[in-house]
Parts: structure tokens; sequence; C-alpha cells
């Protein structure tokens, strides 16, 4: 059974570092999440030096709710006619994980989670047991979702705001690089009944 290393870990890049990995003419076509969500990728394949990992994992609780909402806005507003298919290509949970492989023109096994609050644990899951197994040799495993308004005005509904307002990205890989940040031992998902599940992410430091 393979030892998995996290060699990179990216989160929280500020905007004006985003030319460094988009284009302006890109980028302008863009949502806020998708566009913190692929540059958080893109760097953390920078910095883990995985130019094209054998897996793409995302997890995001809610998607990207801002074209999500302008989507239901206005069909709700025009009907069925209207014609909206950037919003519409931006509301679906798998957007951010497709993005990222056209973007870097990866084939490869490409997955995502939608699971609420452990949604990146599920996928952070996934790709440690993909790894061990000798399915992928290398993994980018992504955290992404956005507040919008909406959902500050209505916590009750949509739980647990401060993971839903992110982009994190972790490099996973068998090789040890120079140096890992950590090896991954387990990720456990424990189910509450009548309560948010709950993860419990065990990582050896070195």
């Amino acid at each position: 059974m393979n030892r998995v290393y996290v060699t990179a870990i990216v989160k929280g890049v500020p905007p004006e570092e985003y030319s460094r990995y988009i284009s302006p003419m890109k980028a302008r076509r863009m949502g806020r999440l998708l566009k913190r969500a692929l540059v958080t990728a893109l760097k953390a394949m920078e910095v883990g030096g995985i130019a094209k990992p054998d897996a793409i994992l995302n997890g995001t609780a809610m998607g990207c709710m801002e074209h999500t909402l302008q989507l239901l806005n206005g069909l709700s507003a025009e009907g069925e006619v209207v014609s909206m298919p950037t919003a519409f290509m931006q509301s679906t949970h798998n957007t951010v994980a497709s993005q990222i492989a056209i973007f870097t023109g990866n084939h490869g096994y490409n997955t995502t989670y939608a699971h609420r609050t452990v949604s990146f644990e599920l996928a952070l899951q996934d790709a440690l047991l993909r790894l061990r197994a000798g399915l992928a040799r290398t993994a980018l495993v992504c955290a992404n979702d956005e507040l919008t308004e909406l959902q500050q005005q209505q916590p009750r509904f949509f739980g647990q705001l401060e993971v839903l307002d992110r982009s994190e990205a972790w490099m996973l890989s068998v090789e040890p690089g120079e140096p890992p940040l950590y090896e991954l031992e387990n990720v456990k998902i424990i189910h509450n009944k009548g309560a948010e599940d709950r993860a419990i992410v065990q990582k050896i430091p070195l």
C-alpha cells in the first residue's frame, strides 16, 4: 500500500497574483469563485511541482452561488426562453474541477463531491484511496465555495457559513518530494443523524 504525502497546500491567494496564472481576457468570462479556484489550483500545482496531476477532485457545498442565483433569477423573471450560457455553465457543481482540467489539458480522473460541510474531506478521502491503491500517483484536491448576500441573510438554511467562503488546494503524491508537509494517514467521515456530518483528517507531521 502506497504512502501518501501532502506536498503543497495553497489558500488565500491575493487578487493581485491572479494575472500570473490567468490572462485578463480569460478572467473576464469567469465569476469570482471560478477565478479564485483556478488560481489557487494552479499555484498549488506550481508549488508542488506537478504540471498535470493524475487526478483532480473538488469539494463544494454549494458550487458557484453567484452564477446559480443569476440563472435562477433570470429564469424566474423571463422564463425558460432566457439565454444565459455563462451563468448556466458556472452554475453546475462540477464547473470548477472541469475548468481546471480544461485549462491544464488534463484528461485524467476528474470528480466533484457536493455534501455540504464535508465536501472537501470526501474528495480528500477519494484521492487518498486512489493513491494508496496505485490508481494514481499524484492528485490535486480542492475546496471551493463562495458566500453571497442571500446566504448571509439565511444562515439557518445554509449552515456553517465559515466553511462556505474559501478556496484551498492540496497536492498529494506517493512521492515525498523535498520536503513534504505531511503524510496523510486517514480521512474519517462521521455521520450524525439530524446534524451536519463532520470529518477528521489525520496527518503525520514530517
